[in-house]
């Protein structure tokens, strides 16, 4: 299914998100505390409205670590009363700082509904549902005529993150050498004077720069990165998490606040050299006069040319994955509650960290098992969305999957268009999607967080290649 508009147009909005100090903050198994502690960097929700003609796109970019696919449905579908943008034309992306709250808490990581601080999640996901209806609201008025450019950037902030330790245990970490992606997305929309509307970077690598030293609320170099762009290319900056899924960057795993800063302006500084460089303006310069001063001044003046049509389509197609089997549910059902039990007793009884951090970890990925085998108890095969976005000479392609760079890769490589950018974490979070190679390897992105069989990323991989040159070809 495609759509075609022909008058381009952008606004954009934003609003505030940010939860109260006191919430849980319980993304890490191995954290030493449950609550926040700190506001770091605020949690924001920003909207980029594109119209052409009759047809209008959202795109939203949320600094949360990731929304249920249930979630992001039900969001889409208020938008859609709220703004009359159809929601199959709303993508709903999250950024995946890791140092927001769980959207879920009450159900995850050894938690129960009437631990200290549950009693804040109702209020905070009310008001993050009301950020997001409101920035929809503002992009689509502030919609104006714009021109668009779209490039690519390069930073060499990301490195590859699945890392073979000395004893040959896949873990997390900082893995020089392996397989990554540096290319940055870029683009920037313009009024008819020239002035920046609004930017979107896609860049792709875990903002885990904090890890599980951190106690407070952030958006990490994300939220770092784009206030960063804004003040050297102006308008507002919307930033797009790419193929992440096997990336991290160089500095990272730290409880030090300053780190974030440092890798979301050094992504920014390699943004905006590029950014600032694009000319969404058709023109060409010509030498015109001399005027005579100290020195002879040759003058050129700018021409400035018809504008080329910018062509905004959506095409969607669906990718039926293969799951791999699990444990019955019985099983992994009587070991979370186990854990969850276990590590509730050892905080009633006062125990320290040391003593907790073992269970910590263990309920942790109790959880996470669980929630992956529920997700695709009696079914063969999971559907997932892909949505590939045409804004003139470049498509933006998402799913709701933690997609590795070797995919991201692949589709570039194969798309007939200029620019391609491929991402995760859009419309709803649905775990990891690991090449076939890895599954070999283990680690926490095949053994814990990821629900589909080891050929299912090819089934992805074709998908979307079809998906993109079909736009390509209409």
């Amino acid at each position: 299914m495609m759509k075609e508009t022909t008058l381009f147009k952008c606004g954009v909005g934003r609003a505030d998100m940010t939860p109260p100090v006191g919430i849980p903050h319980i993304l890490w198994g191995a954290r030493a505390v449950d609550l926040a502690e700190s506001v770091h960097l605020p949690l924001r929700a920003t909207a980029l409205c594109l119209e052409n003609g009759s047809e209008r796109l959202l795109i939203c970019d949320l600094d949360l670590t990731g929304l249920p696919t249930g979630v992001c449905d039900e969001m889409r579908a208020a938008i859609e009363r709220e703004t009359g943008v159809p929601a199959q034309d709303v993508s709903i992306g999250a950024t995946h700082t890791h140092s927001a709250p769980v959207w879920n808490a009450e159900t995850t990581n050894g938690l129960t509904p009437d631990m200290p601080g549950m009693e804040l999640m109702p209020a905070w996901r009310e008001k993050c549902r009301q950020a997001v209806l409101s920035v929809a609201r503002a992009a689509v008025e502030s919609l104006k005529p714009a021109r668009v450019a779209s490039g690519y950037g390069t930073s060499e902030v990301t490195l590859n993150r699945r890392f073979s330790t000395p004893e040959g245990r896949m873990v997390v970490s900082p893995h020089q050498g392996g397989l990554r992606d540096t290319t940055i997305l870029l683009l920037r929309f313009d009024d008819l004077d020239g002035n920046t509307i609004a930017s979107v970077v896609g860049y792709g690598t875990h903002p885990i720069v904090l890890a599980h030293q951190n106690t407070a609320i952030s958006a990490e170099f994300p939220g770092a990165l784009k206030e960063g762009v804004e003040k050297l290319i102006g308008g507002t900056c919307l930033f797009l998490q790419g193929s992440a899924g096997d990336q991290i960057p160089f500095e990272a795993l730290s409880g030090d606040v300053r780190l974030a800063e440092r890798i979301g302006n050094r992504i920014a500084a390699d943004a905006a050299t590029t950014l600032a460089a694009m000319s969404p303006m058709n023109h060409r310069m010509e030498y015109s006069h001399v005027v005579e001063s100290g020195a002879p001044l040759g003058l050129h003046k700018r021409t400035v040319l018809p504008d080329n049509p910018a062509t905004v389509r959506t095409a969607r197609a669906v990718a039926e994955l293969p799951v791999k089997p699990f444990e019955p549910i019985e099983v992994l059902e009587e070991r979370a509650a186990t854990t969850k039990a276990e590590l509730q007793a050892l905080k009633a009884a006062g125990a320290d960290h040391a003593t907790l951090a073992d269970v910590h970890f263990r309920a942790r990925r109790a959880d996470i098992m669980l929630v992956m085998a529920k997700r695709v108890q009696g079914v063969s095969t999971v559907p997932i969305e892909i949505r590939a976005l045409r804004i003139g000479d470049a498509v933006l392609v998402s799913a709701p999957m933690e997609i590795f760079s070797a995919t991201g890769l692949a589709i570039r490589a194969a798309s007939p268009f200029p620019v391609t950018f491929v991402g995760g974490y859009t419309n709803g979070t649905e775990g990891y999607l690991p090449p076939a190679d890895c599954y070999a390897e283990g680690g926490y992105e095949v053994e814990l967080a990821c629900y589909v069989a080891k050929n299912a990323e090819a089934v992805f991989r074709q998908t979307a290649i079809d998906l993109v040159r079909a736009l390509h070809a209409a």
